[in-house]
């Protein structure tokens, strides 16, 4: 992506590693992960083809001497033994990790804290993969309501193609797309081979409170550089998926 094509709000889209610690507490967080799910059957209804899609939840947790730290490891391996485990220390912050690789989808678990752990840290959840099937939402929904105490803040994302070409979708495909995710525009950046769209959409409960106006989604469009067709990436409530 190139900096200089896109709004500040889709500049700050781009760094979304850093708006998942920050916005937290401006994220209207939804209970299951079934997001991901209504995102893969509207694309699909529209003939797409996913080839990658992603669920990232977190929430605040309080972990404040290390015994409480090496009490929480044994928690977490107590309770996905098949995950493997590690707790480190580097850069600064200490660190609790799992990861799991199912072969469809990898699944990870991270804590992470400033070194003093007196601030807040953070309980992660990563799942990602490639081709979609619709148990994959069960399976990782079942993991974050096993994982998480609260209700955490889900992003749900999805990377594919669809046949027609960028122009073509445009002017046939996307207002029918916009119409069954029930989105409407917000702000958007329309060039020739790159289309940016931010949208509040009232399938999704995630809203973000940082705008002027509420919006819940994004869709990436771009010719595809690769042969014919348009890639695109749709998430809730943001990208976390580069395009």
């Amino acid at each position: 992506m190139r900096i200089n094509r896109f709004s500040i709000l889709s500049q700050i889209i781009i760094a979304f590693g850093f708006i998942f610690i920050f916005i937290g507490n401006n994220t209207i967080a939804a209970p299951t992960s079934t997001d991901i799910q209504n995102l893969a059957k509207i694309v699909d209804k529209h003939h797409g083809k996913i080839t990658g899609w992603s669920l990232y939840a977190r929430e605040s947790v309080y972990l404040l001497t290390e015994e409480k730290w090496l009490a929480k490891k044994q928690e977490l391996e107590d309770q996905f033994p098949n995950m493997k485990w590690k707790l480190s220390k580097a850069n600064g912050t200490y660190s609790i990790h799992g990861f799991i690789d199912h072969g469809p989808f990898s699944e990870s678990i991270q804590i992470l804290s400033a070194s003093n752990r007196q601030t807040t840290s953070y309980l992660i959840y990563e799942a990602n993969g490639e081709n979609w099937n619709p148990k994959f939402a069960e399976l990782t929904g079942k993991t974050v309501m096993h994982l998480f105490k609260e209700n955490p803040k889900l992003f749900s994302c999805i990377k594919g193609e669809f046949s027609e070409e960028l122009k073509e979708f445009v002017d046939h495909s996307l207002d029918g797309l916009l119409h069954s995710l029930h989105a409407s525009e917000v702000e958007s950046l329309k060039e020739k081979e790159f289309y940016s769209i931010s949208a509040f959409s009232s399938l999704f409960a995630q809203t973000l409170s940082f705008t002027n106006k509420q919006m819940n989604m994004q869709i990436g469009l771009r010719k595809n550089e690769m042969g014919t067709g348009t890639t695109f990436v749709v998430g809730t409530p943001i990208l976390t998926i580069e395009y």
